[in-house]
Formats: structure tokens, sequence, C-alpha cells
């Protein structure tokens, strides 16, 4: 009897947990196995974020309340609210916060706690969407962040399948929730990132788009400028005054002196008093404070991350010609420079990601860090809730291995151009 039990062939259920086991063992020795369960996890997930977007934030029982009580949109509400005061001749109000909050008050009917801390150049989108009533205006804002980022994703990977897989990362769908716009400013990153050598007009127009952050703005200009494109930060400065101006011809004077003069105010509730949370904050600054350490700490912490990355950013725009590589350090950057980077601001890590798996797909595959670094993106649909139940600051440490994995695969080919430089006996431009 005991024999019998010993050679019976397993059933079903343990048959298929052991090919389950067998899969997700794979996924850390087979590129082949990892990026055919991120097809089959797409097809899933992708899917599921979008009907839980539109069905449970996008509408519900209460006008312009979603399912979980909260307002419709989330925090596109203020986006709404600020494009409102635009269009009826108060563009100012918007800088105002205790009038900001009233306004959001009174078209929501609860309380919302969000300060509008953005240049003027984005109340031209934001009064573009207040044309529309907040649901209809949420749900368009959704469709047009998810096409642009799938269609920025399409143009990086040059595949339709890369592309879905991309789309059914946590980011996105956490951008999607928040009715946030990371996903425009990593689409935005990636185009012009991909498209500065073929197509540098429409490159620099992608760059000056990103006028309303610019604190993710400012990187691009600069490695333009020191690589001597002329043409592309042309055209990228040409967008920024030509939307500087468009929003003093419609708004007037009012937003842009308000603006300025709440600069320090929202360095005090940004930085300084953390009103968004701790935990929010995915910065190397974000970091420090969460682990309890002063501001000098944190402000010194941040200095020393973002002089590293942007001296490698320089270093490899200068000497690489892989443009693929060259994007990806480019878009893996920029969220490091910001002393404040949100949880749905690490958007960018999605492109980069994408980008290094095509640099390890030329050179012969995944290594085991960049395999491990793809398997745990997962873990950023936690990154907000770790940090407030464990105070560790994951999605600052996901952000600094995707950053240390591109330069991992940038630090050869950077010497190998120095060596070749050097072997000329000519200076490498």
């Amino acid at each position: 009897m005991s024999a019998h039990i010993q050679t019976r062939a397993p059933g079903p259920l343990a048959a298929r947990a052991a090919a389950l086991q067998a899969d997700l063992a794979g996924l850390l020795s087979s590129d082949a196995r990892l990026f055919a369960f991120a097809k089959r996890a797409a097809w899933v997930l992708v899917p599921f974020g979008l009907a839980m977007v539109v069905l449970v934030y996008g509408t519900g029982p209460e006008p312009r309340r979603n399912w979980y009580g909260d307002p419709l949109g989330n925090d596109f509400v203020q986006v709404w609210v600020a494009g409102r005061s635009a269009l009826e001749g108060r563009g100012a109000e918007p800088y105002d916060l205790p009038v900001h909050l009233a306004n959001m008050k009174a078209a929501f009917g609860q309380e919302c706690r969000f300060a509008w801390h953005y240049p003027p150049v984005f109340l031209l989108p934001a009064a573009a969407m207040a044309l529309m009533e907040p649901q209809s205006a949420y749900l368009l804002w959704t469709a047009l962040s998810l096409a642009l980022f799938a269609l920025a994703m399409r143009v990086a990977a040059g595949r339709m399948d890369v592309a879905f897989v991309a789309l059914a990362h946590p980011l996105v769908l956490s951008n999607l929730a928040y009715g946030q716009n990371g996903l425009f400013t990593a689409s935005l990153l990636t185009l012009g990132a991909v498209l500065v050598d073929r197509r540098p007009l429409l490159a620099g127009l992608c760059f000056g788009l990103l006028a309303y952050k610019p604190h993710f703005a400012a990187l691009a200009p600069l490695l333009l400028l020191v690589t001597g494109r002329r043409d592309c930060l042309a055209a990228c400065l040409s967008t920024v005054l030509t939307l500087c101006l468009a929003s003093l011809a419609l708004f007037g004077t009012g937003p842009w002196l308000s603006f300025l003069a709440t600069l320090g105010d929202t360095n005090r509730i940004i930085l300084q008093s953390a009103a968004a949370g701790l935990d929010l904050n995915a910065s190397a600054f974000g970091a420090v404070r969460l682990l309890g350490g002063s501001m000098a700490a944190a402000w010194a912490a941040q200095a020393l991350v973002a002089v590293l990355a942007l001296g490698l950013a320089c270093q490899a725009w200068r000497r690489l010609t892989d443009p693929v590589l060259r994007a990806a350090v480019l878009v893996a950057v920029a969220p490091l420079l910001s002393p404040y980077l949100p949880v749905y601001d690490l958007a960018p890590v999605v492109p980069a990601t994408l980008l290094l798996a095509l640099v390890a797909y030329r050179a012969g595959g995944l290594r085991t860090h960049e395999r491990v670094l793809l398997c745990s993106a997962p873990l950023f649909a936690v990154t907000r809730e770790a940090a407030a139940l464990t105070g560790f600051p994951l999605g600052f440490v996901l952000c600094l291995a995707t950053f240390a994995c591109i330069a991992d695969r940038l630090r050869p080919r950077i010497d190998s151009a120095d060596q070749r430089t050097a072997g000329t006996g000519g200076v490498h431009v």
C-alpha cells in the first residue's frame, strides 16, 4: 500500500502547482519565459485595470463622487476646477490656496485638500478639460494619457506586443486611478528621447510640451545644449515660449504673478511640511525624510544623487552612439533630479525599463540583476503603502535600481569610447 502511494501520479491540482512553480522559477533564468509570462499577465491586467478606472473611479453612486466616496477622478478634480476658474477669467485663483480649496468644495461638495503648484501653461489643457462636465473630462483625460503612453511605448519598442506589456505596469493604473499626469510626462520624455536624432524638431516639440512640469523639463534642454543639437533645442525653447505667450494671451498676467509669488509657499507645503505625506515622496530627499533624517541631510542626499545622475547623463549623451541607451539614460535620470517625486511621477521608470530590456536583448540577453528588476515590477503597486507601513522608501529604491542597471550597461561603453578617443589622439565631442 505504501509503495502504491509513493508511485501514484500527482493529481491535477498538484500538477498545476508544480507547473506554475516551474514557470515562476524560469522567470529568473529565461528571457523567453519572462516575456511570455509578461504578455499573458498583460492580457489580464490591462482590461482589468481599465475596467477599474472606468467603473470604480469614473462613476459613482452620487454625482461627482466615485464608488470609494472620493471626488470623481481623485486628483483630477483640481485640474478641472483650475481650468474652470481660468475659463471664467479668474486664472489667478488656483494659486490662492483658500480660494482654490473653496472652489473645489463648491464644485464637488466635499473637502479636497489639493494645492495648485503648476505654472500657468498648465491652465491651457486644464481649461480645455473644463469645457466638459467632470466625468466626461476625466474619462477623456484617461483615454488621452493612455493613448499617448501606448504610442510612446510603441515608438520606443518598435513592437506593439512589448508596448502592450508596458501598459500592464502598476504605475500606469496608479496614474489613471489618481487622474494624474505622470503618463503624459513619461510619454513626452520618451518620444523626445527616442526621436531626437531621427526627428529633431518633433523631439524638441515633445520636450517643450513638458513645460507644465519644469523639474522634469529641465534635463532635456541641458543635454541638447551640451551635445550641440541646435535644431532640437530651438524647437524645444520655441515650444516653451509659445506656451507661455499663449497662457498670457488667454489668461493675462495674473496667473504668472501669482505663480511666482507662491513659489516659497510651494517649497513650504511640499518639502518642509510634507503636506501630501512623507510616504508619497519617492525622491532621495523624500527617502531621507521618511527615514527620519533632517532637512539638511535630505537636501545633501538629493544633491548627491542629482549630481551623480546628471554627470552620467551628460557623459552618455556626449560619448555614446547608441540612441536606445542614450534615451534610457535621459528617461531614467529625469525623475532623480527632483526633490519632490510623488509615486505616480515614477512613471518614466516604465519606458526606462523597456529601453533597458531592448539594450539587453541586442547585447545577448538580460543579466541576472536586470531580470530581478523586471520581476520586481509588481512592487510598484505598493510603494506608498510600504513606505507608510514600514518606513522603507521602496519607490526611491526601485527608481534608483532602474538607474543603476542602466548605468551598469552604460559604463563599459563610455570607457570603450574614451579608449577609442585616446587611441586616435583626437577629442571626442
